[in-house]
């Protein structure tokens, strides 16, 4: 029985995926049972390990040498809790059922492989976005946070016993960060130590501007809830400029998500409702450097748009 191409490729790579999705399910299901007595043989969350490790390690020594974040900072300032390896699997099976996906639908033309980078693109992005998301949270969160700090140093507590104060009556995520430092800190690390990996936790100017004023209370003493109390009136000043500001900006931003949905939609429309007439955007090398043109425009466009109404910290 003579089989398409398509169906020779497509069966060992749905293959693939399927076993890339049991590993992560038995990943997830190891995570729970840590607690257990280990099994004598190897677990798939440590043969991820000894598989994708140096990998990850090649990588994150690579982006040091480079001045950038290594990926286990980059996925603790996303909040994600999971290991640079698994992170590398993530992105690895992305880039797969991308694949897969475009060579059910495509065949073999360039759709799968525009899907593929698509896959290969979207566990960043993903990543970013999660990082601005956990940053905005925790930079709007830093005023009370600072009250609160401030007070619990009024009444007479030590630096130590004030930051577990603040962990225990602040919300995610800066309940979750100041526990952590608090954790360490109970566990013998040096507040210097436990503020500094806080910092690569959260890349955020104030809360750098915080953690200096804290570090030098700690090494040349001083009144550092009145500090906290300025740096607190100050950062609730400018959240208040930034919000108003914001509302300022609300219409071009608004411009710029409609101007960048209306010709996506458009075309998914087409692509849906009337495939004859719009094939050969998808079939033709023609079209596909009109659809890439057509992107590059747009994301011009919005960057051009984010860049005009972008606030300064």
């Amino acid at each position: 029985m003579n089989l398409p191409p398509e169906t020779i490729v497509a069966v060992p790579m749905a293959a693939a995926i399927l076993v890339f999705f049991w590993a992560l399910d038995r990943v997830r299901k190891e995570r729970v049972r840590a607690t257990l007595e280990p099994e004598p043989r190897a677990t798939p969350r440590e043969l991820v390990e000894r598989l994708l490790k140096p990998a990850a390690e090649n990588l994150s020594l690579r982006r040091k040498t480079q001045g950038k974040p290594t990926l286990s900072e980059d996925l603790a300032q996303a909040g994600l809790n999971i290991t640079a390896p698994e992170y590398l699997l993530l992105r690895i099976g992305a880039v797969a059922l991308g694949a897969l996906i475009g060579l059910f639908r495509f065949g073999f033309t360039l759709g799968p492989v525009i899907l593929a980078a698509v896959g290969f693109l979207l566990p960043p992005l993903v990543i970013a976005y999660l990082q601005r998301r956990r940053t905005q949270q925790f930079n709007d969160q830093l005023a009370s946070m600072l009250q609160l700090l401030s007070n619990s140093l009024k009444t007479g507590y030590a630096i130590d016993r004030a930051l577990e104060t603040v962990a225990a009556k602040s919300q995610p995520p800066v309940s979750t960060e100041f526990e952590r430092v608090a954790t360490e800190i109970t566990l013998g690390t040096s507040v210097e130590d436990a503020l500094s990996s806080l910092l690569l936790r959260i890349n955020s100017p104030d809360l750098e501007f915080i953690v200096t004023a804290i570090l030098l209370h700690v090494r040349v003493g001083g009144n550092l809830a009145e500090v906290l109390d300025n740096i607190s009136e100050t950062l609730r000043d400018r959240l208040q400029t930034k919000r108003d500001m914001s509302v300022l900006t609300a219409q071009s931003r608004a411009s710029a998500s409609i101007i960048t949905g209306l010709p996506i939609l458009l075309a998914l429309g087409l692509y849906f409702f009337v495939p004859g007439y719009y094939s050969p955007m998808t079939t033709t090398w023609v079209g596909y450097a009109m659809l890439a043109f057509a992107g590059f425009m747009i994301l011009i466009g919005n960057l051009l748009i984010q860049r005009m109404t972008a606030l300064e910290s």
